[in-house]
């Protein structure tokens, strides 16, 4: 399954890192077509959220000229029929936000688009997945291996545009709803790969490689029937854990970077920051009370008996020279 998603980079930065060679082996960036307003980075993302999405250029136009060219649609995640009626898509059922490789042909709602040729590609920069231990429920991030072998001559300057972003197989519809065309979305999952099992039992459908995207996207030229066949489980991913500061959904900002971060990495800068906390409370303490001004030595006076005492007998003194 795959119910969180993150996707970090912006709109113009998303599209560089998808770049590709079309049939004449130009390389382009696939442009943003619809929706990039809706468009939100963010380090936790869940379903009815815009995603960005590549389509074949064909599925927006009705120019039979129109080039096999990719293009990128922002998409609310959870795909909407579209036959749907109702007043409010928001309290629809999250059960279409995956669509499982073995009933997706069955199923009517994956069934009409899929017939249409409307495939998709999923961009995001990983996924997220809980493992079920003794101690609960563990989150793990899950995401492509990262090309480390880049140097500062081979990398572009924008590092961000280096990162190689998952590419899940999907299904999009397209919808009238609430006067405007809405576009939405679904990922096709599968039996986890015997690597990934232990995890989860099931998985994204990944597309590994551009001619794997190639070839789902091209519904004009590869058949369902031969594109079903780039839905399999596959040995491609890579995984860390991460702390339950990602259970909470909320923490969906640009800024929450430990939503990815490796668990003990997070953990070992919390304890950094707790020590550094505790010296600093220390220091100042030790600061404040060294610089407190010494209590003056006060004389201790007599006790007021000895006064009256003294104040009596200086008395009866002075009498008895008078007398004489």
């Amino acid at each position: 399954m795959c119910g969180r998603t993150a996707c970090t980079l912006n709109a113009d930065d998303i599209s560089k890192s998808s770049r590709y060679r079309d049939k004449s082996g130009k390389e382009k960036d696939p442009e943003w077509k619809l929706n990039k307003d809706k468009y939100n980075p963010s380090y936790n993302k869940a379903p009815q959220s815009y995603c960005p999405i590549l389509i074949n250029e064909k599925h927006l136009s009705d120019n039979v000229k129109v080039e096999n060219n990719r293009v990128i649609v922002g998409m609310r995640w959870g795909l909407v029929p579209n036959w749907f009626t109702g007043e409010n898509v928001n309290k629809m059922s999250f059960s279409m936000n995956n669509a499982r490789s073995d009933t997706m042909l069955e199923k009517r709602s994956y069934n009409i688009p899929l017939r249409k040729g409307q495939r998709c590609v999923v961009l995001a920069d990983g996924f997220y997945e809980w493992n079920t231990t003794k101690d609960g429920k563990q989150p793990y991030y899950i995401y492509f291996p990262q090309d480390l072998t880049k140097t500062a001559e081979t990398a572009s300057e924008n590092v961000e545009t280096d990162k190689k972003l998952l590419t899940m197989a999907g299904i999009f519809e397209k919808t009238f709803h609430d006067g405007e065309d809405l576009y939405s979305f679904t990922i096709i999952t599968v039996d986890s790969h015997p690597q990934f099992s232990w995890l989860h039992h099931r998985m994204p459908a990944m597309l590994v490689n551009d001619d794997e995207i190639r070839d789902w996207l091209d519904h004009e030229n590869i058949p369902l029937a031969k594109a079903v066949e780039l839905i399999a489980p596959k040995d491609c991913l890579a995984w860390h854990s991460v702390s339950k500061f990602v259970n909470n959904s909320r923490n969906n900002g640009p800024q929450h970077y430990q939503c990815i971060q490796h668990e003990a990495v997070a953990k070992k800068k919390n304890e950094g920051k707790a020590m550094m906390k505790w010296l600093s409370g220390g220091a100042t303490k030790s600061k404040t009370e060294s610089s407190k001004p010494a209590t003056p030595q006060v004389k201790r006076k007599a006790s007021k008996p000895m006064d009256n005492w003294v104040k009596k007998t200086n008395r009866y003194s002075t009498a008895g020279k008078a007398k004489s």
